[in-house]
């Protein structure tokens, strides 16, 4: 894959982890049934699930998983949102984040360690 076309992946990916690290949170928040209570469950599982992104998912994360198993959490999580968000009537969020998904698999599966936008390739 040609270095834009890494660039542009992970942007994408970027943006729709965004919109999914969101989904999360309102999953959370619908939950616990809203007010205070339910903001603090979108906060600690916005945080939970970023601390766990950042060791697990991310490029230079200190524990990545290797390319199957992240891809596989990956899907897992895309897509549980997704119907999440769907199951709550967040519709348009949750085609986004479903759509979009499939950037962020593909990004699990092809991006390397230190393969990001404006990554130089070389050796």
């Amino acid at each position: 894959m040609t270095t834009p076309a890494l660039a542009l992946l992970a942007l994408v990916a970027f943006v729709t982890e965004m919109a999914l690290f969101g989904g999360v949170g309102a999953l959370a928040h619908h939950a616990t049934g809203g007010g205070a209570a339910g903001w603090a469950a979108a906060v600690a599982a916005t945080l939970l699930v970023l601390v766990l992104w950042g060791v697990f998912m991310a490029p230079k994360g200190r524990l990545r998983l290797a390319p199957g198993p992240r891809t596989v959490a990956a899907i897992v999580l895309v897509y549980g949102v997704a119907f999440g968000l769907l199951a709550t009537d967040r519709v348009g969020w949750a085609w986004f984040v479903g759509i979009a998904g499939l950037a962020v698999v593909a990004a699990q599966t092809v991006l390397q360690p230190g393969e990001h936008a404006g990554a130089d390739r070389t050796p």
